[in-house]
Order: C-alpha cells, then structure tokens, then sequence
C-alpha cells in the first residue's frame, strides 16, 4: 500500500485510484502458549453483566439471585416490611459473592504468547464464517507471528515456493492491546487516556525499538483492573484483532495475492519471514484495499453475528483507525508504523468501514462485491 502519513490527507480523494500499496498478513502461534483466556473464545459477558473473572455470562446475562445493582456489584438484600400481625415470608435469597479484580489479566499485561494464541482464535473465527468458496481458498494458510522489534504491521504474502501465508506483528499486537486497556478505561471512568497515550508514543518511539508502554501512573491502580474494564477490553481487543486480520484474509481470498489456492504452504520460521517478505511481498493498488476493508469488515460483522452474548462490531476498526490517524498528525514521517506506511491513510478507510457496516445491517448480513 502506498504510504500516506503525516501532510498526505490531501490525496485522500485520489487514493481510491492510486496503485502501489504493499500488503501484509497475519500470525500463527507456532509454539505452546498460554491456556485461552478464562473461556473459549466468543463467550463473553455483556457490558452490564459482569461474571467472576474467567466465567462469562450466558445469552441473557449472568445475574445472581436478588440481582445486581446499577454498578454491577451486589448489595445486601432489602427485606421487605412485614406488619406485625403477618406471618414471617421466606428468607431473602443470600447476596451473591462481590466480583473481584484480576490483577494479573493479560491484556493488561500485553503478554505476547497469549495476544498471539489470540490472534490465532480470531482468524479461525473469522475463516469459518467465510462463504464456502472463499473459506476453501485460505482455510489451509499458515499463520505466522512476526517478533522483528518495533514492526507494527500485517501482512498478506506469498513465501518462496509461491504459497500463501500469514503475518502479524508482535509490535502490532501489543499497540492493539494498550489501545483495548485505555479504551475501555475511557468507557468506563469517562477518561481521555488513549489520547494521552498517543502523545506518549509520538515523542517517545523511536526506529526499530521496543513499543513505548503505557506507564503504570497513566490507569488508576484500581481502574485497571476492574471486572468491567476488563472485560471491555477483551471485546475491543477481538474487535481490533479481527478487522486488521480480516483485511489481509481478504487480499487472499479475493485473489490479489494470487498464491491462495487452497493447499496452504510449507510456512516460514520467524526467523525467515523478513527475507520472504521482502523478496515476495505483492503490490496491490488503491480499489483493492479498499475491496480488502469492504470484504474484512462483512466477514468480522459475519463472524461476529455467531458470537453470544456480545457480538463483534465495527467498533474496533473505527477505533484502531482513528487512533493511527491521530497518531499520524503528531508522529515524525521517520518513525511511522508500517501499517501505515502500508495501507491507505486511515481516515480514507475509515468511511468504507462505516459505509460497510451500514450496508451489512440494512441488508440482513448480506455479502455484496466491491462495486469499481
């Protein structure tokens, strides 16, 4: 994708005919990681209907006898009056245990072995809710994590032999994770800590290091593990998750690549992955990534349909794109993220999203072709 950071919103009319763009992919956790996270994913509870942590609530809600209150957290039960003449009624039912705090989640902790089991949760999701022929063109593709330090991208490839795989980067998955935490944080508590966030990471990352982290003082102690934020978060992550890996399925199943054909590939080691990519990373033009978010965002909307109780939405596009726009604005041209450098300026994307969902609801979830 051709690069459009910093004073390129200009040319944001022209990049729907503009050739150029590279494209990316996604990962595959080739290693043993972590257990899911509390239940299998797709079962989460409600904003509103908090459950222990590592138990979600059912379609409907998780609400204990006697109830919750507004805030999601028990009281004691108010008996009600009697007069003295009448007989006692039954015992009030007994107030359900408080939800406590996890402090060790991992979203919070940004644990990279679990956001890559994640990621790997996410595409199958999102492969089986592809049409029959498009889910038989990439459901044997490999899915690879890409450790490089400081890469934040995704990518749609072909590797040596001319087979297709997946990449996504650690970098990528960790800025997605930070997002999810003070995103959610700002739901919650009616804070602005995505946008002190981004100007934490405008002046301070640099090329080729670590990702800036948020530093403890930015979330209350309290706020940051908090039953509701967390599992916020949890839906903002999948969200993310699945609207960056949905647009790089899409340059597959599409046929931009031209190397997803059903037979997977042998796969790349990490190690690898750099020089295939670098060798054999396609050129793709300005209708197909914009093809690529159409087609992404119907199959997230689709496999976010089959979730119960929350079902994935836009929200996370949207989010994820505002949040490299802005960055955009404040980050020096030398030290942008490769997603953007990438793929189409995202306040370009970010009406073909929005126009997309709109489409896929006033349509019952009907798929439709990219109309140039």
């Amino acid at each position: 994708m051709r690069p459009l950071h910093g004073g390129a919103a200009i040319l944001v009319a022209a990049a729907f005919f503009a050739t150029g763009c590279k494209h990316h992919d996604t990962p595959s956790a080739s290693t043993n990681y972590p257990p899911p996270y509390g239940a299998p994913p797709g079962s989460y509870a409600p904003p509103g209907s908090y459950a222990p942590p590592g138990s979600y609530a059912p379609p409907g809600g998780n609400v204990p006898p006697g109830g919750y209150p507004p805030s999601g957290y028990p009281t004691t039960p108010t008996p009600t009056p009697q007069t003295p003449s009448a007989p006692a009624g039954p015992a009030p039912a007994p107030a359900p245990p408080p939800v406590l705090p996890t402090a060790n989640d991992p979203i919070n902790a940004a644990d990279i072995g679990w956001l890559r089991n994640e990621a790997g949760a996410v595409i199958e999701q999102l492969i089986v809710a592809l049409p029959p022929a498009s889910r038989a063109r990439v459901e044997n593709i490999p899915f690879v994590a890409d450790p490089t330090v400081g890469m934040v991208n995704a990518f749609a490839a072909c590797d040596d032999q001319g087979q297709p795989l997946m990449a996504i980067s650690d970098g990528l998955l960790e800025v997605e994770a930070y997002i999810a935490q003070l995103k959610a944080t700002d739901e919650v508590f009616g804070t602005a800590k995505v946008d002190g966030y981004i100007r934490l990471l405008a002046q301070n990352q640099r090329p080729d290091q670590p990702i800036v982290r948020p530093p403890p003082g930015l979330v209350d102690a309290s706020q940051h593990v908090d039953p509701r934020k967390l599992t916020r978060q949890r839906q903002l992550l999948d969200e993310q998750i699945a609207f960056v890996l949905g647009h790089e399925l899409a340059h597959h199943h599409l046929g931009h690549t031209g190397c997803a054909n059903g037979s997977g590939s042998q796969g790349v080691s990490p190690a690898d992955l750099g020089r295939v990519l670098s060798r054999t990373l396609p050129m793709f033009n300005q209708p197909n990534e914009i093809a690529a978010d159409q087609a992404g965002v119907q199959n997230l909307l689709t496999a976010g349909a089959r979730q119960a109780p929350y079902r994935w939405t836009e929200g996370g596009a949207v989010i994820t794109l505002n949040f490299f726009a802005a960055l955009d604005q404040l980050t020096p041209a030398s030290i942008v993220f490769a997603f953007e450098n990438t793929h189409p300026h995202p306040l370009v994307r970010l009406p073909i999203v929005q126009a997309t969902a709109s489409a896929w609801r006033l349509t019952g979830g009907a798929t439709f072709p990219f109309p140039f």
